[in-house]
């Protein structure tokens, strides 16, 4: 197992790959609310706020990403998140006490549902939900909630289509997850 939670206080091993494909392991405690079984993430990447942050099984972010996480992140099972993902929990109040905003933090959980992924350059912001089995493509900004099995991309987060639900059900229901470069996960709970 790569990542175990050992105590009440989510004392975790996250197995870091650096950029040379070295594989080395950090123990990291008191960081993420929970975490379970198997998360990848590889370095670099920058992470805030990990106490507001759950991570589920089989999840894989890579290089490059920029989490903030104090207002609430949930990632459940089987997600899968390509390079350069920015990725924010909280923003400013634009219309507080000063000009551009004041010290006022607006927090607004961030919430990505099982079997989702989320390709390159994807910028999510605070308050997004992302349903289940939903893939947004590359260079996509998040402003909204996107609905399961929805295929998102392009300005405007436009709906570029729908995965088929039928085949979607069916390989989940025969446990037909993806790991890393899409090799069968066979480390099912």
């Amino acid at each position: 197992m790569i990542v175990r939670i050992i105590n009440y206080f989510h004392r975790i091993k996250i197995k870091i790959r650096n950029s040379f494909h070295k594989s080395r392991s950090l123990a990291v405690s008191k960081r993420f609310k929970s975490c379970d079984v198997d998360f990848h993430i590889y370095s670099p990447y920058e992470i805030f706020g990990y106490g507001g942050i759950s991570i589920g099984n089989n999840v894989h972010i890579n290089r490059y990403a920029y989490i903030q996480g104090a207002g609430g992140l949930v990632i459940g099972n089987n997600v899968h998140i390509g390079p350069h993902l920015t990725l924010y929990t909280t923003s400013h109040d634009y219309n507080g006490s000063a000009i551009p905003y004041d010290e006022n933090v607006m927090r607004k959980k961030v919430i990505i549902e099982d079997n989702v992924w989320i390709g390159a350059r994807v910028t999510i912001v605070p308050g997004v939900k992302i349903g289940e089995g939903a893939i947004i493509a590359a260079g996509t900004v998040l402003v909204k909630d996107v609905e399961p099995l929805q295929i998102i991309g392009g300005n405007g987060q436009r709906v570029l289509k729908t995965r088929n639900e039928k085949h979607y059900y069916k390989l989940k229901a025969n446990t037909r997850f993806g790991g890393i470069g899409g090799k069968l996960y066979e480390n099912i709970k």
